[in-house]
Protein backbone atom coordinates (compact mmCIF):
# COMPACT_ATOMS: atom_id res chain seq x y z
CA UNK A 1 0.00 0.00 0.00
CA UNK A 2 1.16 3.41 -0.94
CA UNK A 3 2.08 5.76 1.58
CA UNK A 4 1.86 9.68 1.43
CA UNK A 5 4.06 12.27 3.22
CA UNK A 6 2.64 15.48 3.34
CA UNK A 7 4.92 18.53 2.23
CA UNK A 8 5.84 20.52 5.13
CA UNK A 9 5.00 24.59 4.43
CA UNK A 10 2.31 26.87 5.86
CA UNK A 11 -1.66 27.18 5.26
CA UNK A 12 -3.44 30.40 3.96
CA UNK A 13 -5.10 30.99 6.90
CA UNK A 14 -1.66 30.39 9.04
CA UNK A 15 -0.06 33.33 6.84
CA UNK A 16 -2.65 36.05 7.38
CA UNK A 17 -2.94 34.72 11.14
CA UNK A 18 0.80 35.73 11.53
CA UNK A 19 0.33 38.71 9.01
CA UNK A 20 -2.44 39.86 11.36
CA UNK A 21 0.25 39.56 14.29
CA UNK A 22 2.79 41.08 12.33
CA UNK A 23 0.06 44.13 11.25
CA UNK A 24 -0.48 44.25 15.41
CA UNK A 25 2.61 44.47 16.80
CA UNK A 26 3.36 47.37 14.08
CA UNK A 27 -0.11 49.40 15.37
CA UNK A 28 1.23 48.99 18.53
CA UNK A 29 5.21 49.81 18.23
CA UNK A 30 4.69 52.64 15.54
CA UNK A 31 3.25 55.12 17.86
CA UNK A 32 5.52 54.26 20.90
CA UNK A 33 8.48 54.39 18.87
CA UNK A 34 7.06 58.11 17.77
CA UNK A 35 6.59 59.15 21.37
CA UNK A 36 10.41 57.86 22.07
CA UNK A 37 11.38 59.81 19.02
CA UNK A 38 9.14 63.01 19.85
CA UNK A 39 10.36 63.03 23.96
CA UNK A 40 14.11 63.07 22.11
CA UNK A 41 13.35 66.00 20.56
CA UNK A 42 11.54 67.80 23.99
CA UNK A 43 15.01 66.72 25.79
CA UNK A 44 17.35 68.45 23.65
CA UNK A 45 15.15 71.54 22.94
CA UNK A 46 14.97 71.62 26.66
CA UNK A 47 19.33 70.95 26.77
CA UNK A 48 19.27 74.59 24.56
CA UNK A 49 17.40 76.27 27.08
CA UNK A 50 19.39 75.26 29.84
CA UNK A 51 22.76 75.56 28.09
CA UNK A 52 20.87 79.31 27.32
CA UNK A 53 20.15 80.01 30.78
CA UNK A 54 23.41 79.64 31.65
CA UNK A 55 24.78 81.66 29.12
CA UNK A 56 22.12 84.04 30.58
CA UNK A 57 24.20 83.65 33.67
CA UNK A 58 27.06 83.90 32.39
CA UNK A 59 25.97 87.65 31.10
CA UNK A 60 24.62 89.17 33.88
CA UNK A 61 27.70 88.07 35.93
CA UNK A 62 29.65 90.18 33.34
CA UNK A 63 27.46 93.03 33.08
CA UNK A 64 26.72 94.27 36.36
CA UNK A 65 23.82 91.82 36.82
CA UNK A 66 21.77 92.61 33.82
CA UNK A 67 20.56 90.43 31.27
CA UNK A 68 21.21 91.19 27.33
CA UNK A 69 19.41 94.58 25.73
CA UNK A 70 20.38 96.90 22.80
CA UNK A 71 19.71 99.96 22.46
CA UNK A 72 16.37 101.04 24.55
CA UNK A 73 13.88 103.61 24.26
CA UNK A 74 11.25 103.47 27.01
CA UNK A 75 7.86 103.44 24.91
CA UNK A 76 9.12 103.12 21.79
CA UNK A 77 7.62 100.25 19.52
CA UNK A 78 8.92 96.62 20.00
CA UNK A 79 10.31 96.12 16.58
CA UNK A 80 12.65 92.72 15.30
CA UNK A 81 15.18 91.83 12.95
CA UNK A 82 16.86 95.51 12.48
CA UNK A 83 20.40 96.16 12.03
CA UNK A 84 22.13 92.93 10.20
CA UNK A 85 24.49 94.54 8.47
CA UNK A 86 25.91 97.07 11.30
CA UNK A 87 28.05 95.63 13.94
CA UNK A 88 27.11 98.21 16.94
CA UNK A 89 24.23 96.74 18.30
CA UNK A 90 24.13 99.72 21.25
CA UNK A 91 24.01 103.08 18.91
CA UNK A 92 21.74 104.48 16.90
CA UNK A 93 22.41 103.14 13.31
CA UNK A 94 23.35 99.88 14.59
CA UNK A 95 20.30 98.06 15.35
CA UNK A 96 16.70 99.99 15.60
CA UNK A 97 15.82 100.86 19.68
CA UNK A 98 13.54 97.92 21.58
CA UNK A 99 14.56 94.57 19.17
CA UNK A 100 13.91 91.96 20.60
CA UNK A 101 15.82 89.64 18.34
CA UNK A 102 19.04 92.54 18.48
CA UNK A 103 19.25 91.77 22.36
CA UNK A 104 18.99 87.55 21.59
CA UNK A 105 21.76 87.92 19.44
CA UNK A 106 23.87 89.87 21.99
CA UNK A 107 23.86 86.99 23.91
CA UNK A 108 25.04 84.72 21.29
CA UNK A 109 27.52 87.20 20.35
CA UNK A 110 28.81 88.35 23.98
CA UNK A 111 28.69 84.58 24.92
CA UNK A 112 30.00 82.88 21.42
CA UNK A 113 27.03 80.50 21.50
CA UNK A 114 27.04 78.73 17.77
CA UNK A 115 23.64 79.79 16.15
CA UNK A 116 22.16 75.98 16.55
CA UNK A 117 21.56 76.88 20.36
CA UNK A 118 18.91 78.89 19.43
CA UNK A 119 17.16 76.65 17.26
CA UNK A 120 14.38 73.88 18.02
CA UNK A 121 15.81 70.26 16.90
CA UNK A 122 11.99 69.66 16.16
CA UNK A 123 12.17 71.45 13.40
CA UNK A 124 15.53 71.83 12.76
CA UNK A 125 14.88 69.95 9.40
CA UNK A 126 12.23 71.95 8.31
CA UNK A 127 11.48 75.06 9.36
CA UNK A 128 14.71 76.61 10.82
CA UNK A 129 18.67 76.86 9.72
CA UNK A 130 21.86 78.02 11.15
CA UNK A 131 23.22 81.45 10.65
CA UNK A 132 26.55 80.78 8.98
CA UNK A 133 27.64 84.61 9.07
CA UNK A 134 30.14 85.71 11.97
CA UNK A 135 28.49 86.82 14.77
CA UNK A 136 30.80 89.82 15.28
CA UNK A 137 30.25 91.08 11.25
CA UNK A 138 26.49 92.12 12.57
CA UNK A 139 23.95 92.75 15.51
CA UNK A 140 21.17 90.29 14.73
CA UNK A 141 20.01 87.24 13.04
CA UNK A 142 19.97 87.33 9.12
CA UNK A 143 16.13 86.22 9.06
CA UNK A 144 15.18 86.00 13.01
CA UNK A 145 12.27 83.81 11.31
CA UNK A 146 14.48 80.86 9.90
CA UNK A 147 17.27 81.50 12.41
CA UNK A 148 15.17 81.65 16.40
CA UNK A 149 13.04 79.54 17.41
CA UNK A 150 12.68 80.45 20.79
CA UNK A 151 10.99 83.56 22.71
CA UNK A 152 12.76 85.89 25.59
CA UNK A 153 11.29 87.81 28.16
CA UNK A 154 10.97 91.35 26.69
CA UNK A 155 14.05 93.63 28.25
CA UNK A 156 11.83 96.93 26.76
CA UNK A 157 9.11 97.45 29.06
CA UNK A 158 7.34 100.95 29.10
CA UNK A 159 8.69 104.09 31.25
CA UNK A 160 5.61 103.07 34.10
CA UNK A 161 6.17 99.36 34.35
CA UNK A 162 10.06 99.91 34.47
CA UNK A 163 9.24 102.41 37.43
CA UNK A 164 7.49 99.91 38.99
CA UNK A 165 10.25 97.89 39.20
CA UNK A 166 10.50 95.29 36.26
CA UNK A 167 13.87 94.74 35.91
CA UNK A 168 15.54 91.72 34.06
CA UNK A 169 18.89 91.63 35.98
CA UNK A 170 19.98 87.97 38.18
CA UNK A 171 17.96 89.02 41.01
CA UNK A 172 14.47 88.28 39.29
CA UNK A 173 12.61 85.55 41.11
CA UNK A 174 13.56 82.08 40.29
CA UNK A 175 10.06 81.38 39.16
CA UNK A 176 10.04 84.08 36.33
CA UNK A 177 9.74 83.07 33.04
CA UNK A 178 12.83 83.70 30.72
CA UNK A 179 12.49 82.00 27.58
CA UNK A 180 10.24 79.04 26.24
CA UNK A 181 9.65 77.59 22.65
CA UNK A 182 8.57 80.31 19.89
CA UNK A 183 5.34 82.23 20.73
CA UNK A 184 2.59 81.05 18.72
CA UNK A 185 1.18 84.64 18.13
CA UNK A 186 -2.53 85.06 16.40
CA UNK A 187 -2.74 82.56 13.33
CA UNK A 188 -6.35 81.32 13.28
CA UNK A 189 -6.88 78.61 12.74
CA UNK A 190 -3.54 77.03 13.50
CA UNK A 191 -2.70 79.21 16.57
CA UNK A 192 -4.22 81.65 18.92
CA UNK A 193 -2.17 83.07 22.09
CA UNK A 194 -4.63 85.02 22.96
CA UNK A 195 -7.55 82.73 24.18
CA UNK A 196 -5.42 80.96 26.40
CA UNK A 197 -6.94 81.34 29.75
CA UNK A 198 -7.48 78.72 33.09
CA UNK A 199 -10.35 76.61 32.72
CA UNK A 200 -10.50 77.02 28.60
CA UNK A 201 -11.13 73.61 26.68
CA UNK A 202 -8.63 71.82 26.03
CA UNK A 203 -8.09 72.67 22.21
CA UNK A 204 -8.37 76.34 23.16
CA UNK A 205 -4.96 75.66 24.94
CA UNK A 206 -3.74 73.37 22.37
CA UNK A 207 -4.05 76.21 20.18
CA UNK A 208 -1.98 78.69 22.64
CA UNK A 209 1.21 76.58 22.30
CA UNK A 210 4.05 76.95 20.59
CA UNK A 211 4.44 75.11 16.96
CA UNK A 212 7.69 73.81 17.89
CA UNK A 213 5.97 70.43 19.48
CA UNK A 214 3.05 69.75 17.57
CA UNK A 215 1.43 72.49 19.83
CA UNK A 216 1.63 69.40 22.52
CA UNK A 217 3.44 71.78 25.31
CA UNK A 218 6.45 73.91 25.53
CA UNK A 219 9.86 73.92 27.08
CA UNK A 220 9.57 76.96 29.30
CA UNK A 221 13.12 78.30 31.11
CA UNK A 222 12.72 79.95 34.33
CA UNK A 223 15.08 82.15 35.79
CA UNK A 224 16.76 80.26 38.52
CA UNK A 225 18.14 77.88 35.27
CA UNK A 226 15.67 74.88 35.42
CA UNK A 227 13.40 74.13 32.45
CA UNK A 228 10.33 72.44 32.56
CA UNK A 229 7.84 71.10 29.60
CA UNK A 230 4.65 72.74 30.12
CA UNK A 231 1.52 71.40 28.60
CA UNK A 232 0.18 75.01 28.41
CA UNK A 233 1.07 78.33 28.73
CA UNK A 234 -0.67 79.64 31.28
CA UNK A 235 3.04 79.16 33.77
CA UNK A 236 3.51 82.39 34.77
CA UNK A 237 4.42 83.60 38.28
CA UNK A 238 0.80 84.55 38.84
CA UNK A 239 -0.76 81.48 36.77
CA UNK A 240 -0.75 83.82 33.78
CA UNK A 241 0.19 83.79 30.09
CA UNK A 242 3.61 84.00 29.48
CA UNK A 243 2.88 84.81 26.21
CA UNK A 244 0.86 87.58 26.30
CA UNK A 245 0.89 90.65 29.17
CA UNK A 246 -1.58 90.13 31.75
CA UNK A 247 -4.22 92.53 29.75
CA UNK A 248 -3.78 89.86 27.39
CA UNK A 249 -1.65 91.31 24.64
CA UNK A 250 1.01 89.81 22.90
CA UNK A 251 3.51 92.29 21.05
CA UNK A 252 2.75 95.04 24.02
CA UNK A 253 4.69 95.79 27.44
CA UNK A 254 4.83 93.95 30.53
CA UNK A 255 2.39 95.80 32.67
CA UNK A 256 3.63 94.42 36.46
CA UNK A 257 7.11 93.53 37.50
CA UNK A 258 5.98 89.61 37.46
CA UNK A 259 4.47 89.77 33.88
CA UNK A 260 6.32 87.93 31.75
CA UNK A 261 5.75 88.73 28.02
CA UNK A 262 8.18 85.96 26.35
CA UNK A 263 8.73 87.60 22.54
CA UNK A 264 8.85 87.58 19.43
CA UNK A 265 5.57 86.22 18.56
CA UNK A 266 5.37 83.62 15.51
Amino acid sequence: MNSFRRRAGFTLIELLVVLAIIGLLMGILLPAMEHVRHQGYIDKCASNLRQIGMAMSMYSNENQGNFPRTLYVPGAPLTEGTGINAVDPFQPGGVAANDLTAAIYLLLRAEHLPTELFICPYNDATSYSADSASPQAHCNFTDWTKNLSYSFADPYPNAAVADAGYRLTNHIRGDFPMAADLNPGVKPPIANVTAAAPGASSRIMENANSLNHEQDGENVLYADGHVTFQQNCICGIAQDNIYTNQSNQVTASPISPTDAVLLPAN
